[in-house]
């Protein structure tokens, strides 16, 4: 069955000045204000809620079992391009904070894929749309948590950055990713059986916490030659510390844990609200990356 967001639609109006993050549905999405450029096109290309139509109709025709989840959307106080943008003309037709009158830059989803699901596992395809471009992965998502997971560079994509590409090509991996579907669902759930396979101490994870904040530290660095050496980090000081946190409180309850009890630690932090939207991403790749070098996963 493919469906857009089975939940029932709540708010009425969005209220951004006493809430950063907000949620809404696909068809609320498409209510916003669409930014244009003078010509009246879309002013980054292509409109948020059409990069999410478009990925889904992509599932649909690869055949795939999908559905559009909860899309969430973000303020970040920037005064040059803020997230959240509310016009008063449009108000003035529409109502006080009404849905019409906002213009969204910060937008964040997910499309949940069921085919070959497991009784803990499926798939996700993240989506984030913000004021530096678009971003979409793929991966495992653990259920009961709805944990992310992006296990491969080559299961992202975005049109903008070092590695960027066209909005088109983008979409072209995207399709390639689902034609390949089963390959990536085999290839993924070997990796995740094999990171439950290595055990952690609370030493070893006291020394990955140290590598983490090394990171951190280095991207941060005023050093140019240090903060050269770190594309992202997969946690900030703020994380590292609800991170360290956690996995103390999970210590107390088992000797030893897995590196995917670890990890899963770690990617509950990538979630809106929890992590600005642009950075949902890139740090869980550069988390994956970092766990692949250290335990040397295949």
């Amino acid at each position: 069955m493919n469906n857009i967001a089975l939940y029932e639609e709540r708010p009425v109006i969005f209220d951004f000045q006493n809430k950063s993050v907000e949620t809404l549905s696909l068809d609320t999405l498409k209510r916003t204000h669409k930014e244009n450029d003078i010509n009246g096109h879309p002013l980054t290309g292509i409109y948020h809620y059409q990069v999410v139509e478009q990925v889904a109709e992509l599932c649909a025709l690869n055949g795939l079992n999908f559905q559009i989840e909860e899309i969430f959307a973000a303020q970040n106080r920037n005064r040059q391009t803020p997230g959240v943008v509310i016009l008063p003309q449009v108000e003035s037709v529409f109502g006080e904070k009404a849905i019409e009158a906002h213009v969204l830059r910060r937008i964040f989803t997910t499309i949940k894929i069921n085919d070959q699901e497991t009784p803990d596992i499926n798939t996700t395809i993240a989506i984030a749309y913000h004021q530096d471009g678009i971003q979409i992965a793929i991966g495992p998502n653990v259920k009961i948590c709805h944990n992310q997971c992006i296990l491969s560079p080559s299961r992202t994509v975005s049109n903008y950055g070092n590695k960027k590409v066209t909005t088109e090509e983008m979409f072209h991996t995207v399709n390639d990713w689902l034609n390949n579907f089963s390959d990536y669902r085999i290839n993924d759930l070997r990796i995740l059986e094999q990171m439950k396979q290595i055990n952690c101490t609370l030493n070893d994870t006291y020394q990955l916490i140290g590598l983490l904040t090394s990171m951190r530290v280095a991207k941060d660095s005023s050093n140019k030659k240090l903060s050269k050496c770190v594309n992202s980090y997969p946690l900030n000081q703020s994380q590292i510390s609800t991170f360290t946190e956690n996995c103390l409180i999970a210590y107390q309850e088992k000797q030893i844990l897995s590196l995917w009890d670890v990890y899963n630690i770690a990617t509950e932090l990538y979630k809106p609200g929890r992590t600005e939207i642009p950075n949902l991403i890139p740090q869980n790749l550069s988390l994956i990356n970092t766990l692949t070098n250290y335990y040397n996963l295949d």
